[in-house]
């Protein structure tokens, strides 16, 4: 069974981030550079522990043959409650129907759902201890890959630029348009005595819902199309067992 049926199931997960901070945010971070240790829940940055040492035996990581996921549930994410539909607003101007001027005519776009995150996997491992013993494990990220804003339709180029500066400015600022993962960044941990751990390490995708629409010049509205729209914003590793 793959590490994504295992978390999609509700198995224990731990979730070990990197790339920019977002303070807004409260999944651990840890630089993309850095190792991590995971610990039965704990997650540790290399700045508090060293990497297994003492001479055992490590067991490094198997490369996956599944199909990468590019859907993968993250630990404790959840869809947010629906947002008001705020009305345009303009100055008056009483020479048009709705006695307001919004001025020129433009194309804009709205959230009215924060959904839960979702990972694009680049990467995905595990390790198998056959030992009567709890064993050190380390994976490390061997395969590279590059998630892309995008959305349930094609969004063209304004589209992209729109959607892209709405969600850094409403949800994270650390969203990009492209977003290419590391390759080499490690993560350490103990796997008991006949288990198995997982490890999948990819490109964490922002995920939201509203439309895209045109504010004419009398502030109505009019081709409003709604889509689900996603941009990578974190990179790092989901651990699981």
């Amino acid at each position: 069974m793959s590490v994504r049926t295992r978390v999609a199931a509700g198995a224990v997960s731990i979730l070990i981030l990197g790339g920019a901070a977002t303070p807004a945010l409260a999944d651990t971070d840890v630089p993309v550079d850095a190792p991590v240790i995971a610990e039965g829940s704990s997650i540790v940055s290399d700045e508090l522990g060293d990497a297994p040492s003492g001479g055992g035996e490590i067991l490094n990581g198997v490369e996956s043959i599944d199909e990468l996921n590019e859907e993968l549930d993250l630990p404790g994410q959840v869809d947010g409650p629906e947002l008001p539909d705020e009305p345009l607003t303009g100055t008056e101007d009483l020479s048009s129907p709705t006695g307001q001027y919004c001025g020129s005519p433009y194309n804009f776009v709205r959230i009215t759902k924060n959904l839960k995150n979702t990972m694009s996997v680049k990467y995905s491992t595990f390790v198998q201890n056959k030992r009567s013993s709890t064993m050190d494990w380390k994976f490390t990220t061997k395969r590279s890959g590059t998630t892309e804003i995008g959305g349930s339709i094609t969004l063209g180029g304004e589209a992209k630029v729109l959607w892209l500066g709405k969600i850094k400015t409403e949800v994270t600022a650390s969203a990009k348009k492209s977003w290419t993962s590391e390759l080499g960044v490690e993560a350490y941990g103990k796997v008991k005595a006949g288990k198995t751990v997982y490890g999948d390490y990819g490109i964490k995708r922002e995920k939201v819902y509203g439309y895209m629409a045109r504010a004419n010049s009398n502030c109505t509205v009019s081709n409003k199309q709604y889509m689900t729209v996603w941009a990578p914003y974190r990179e790092g590793w989901v651990i699981s067992d």
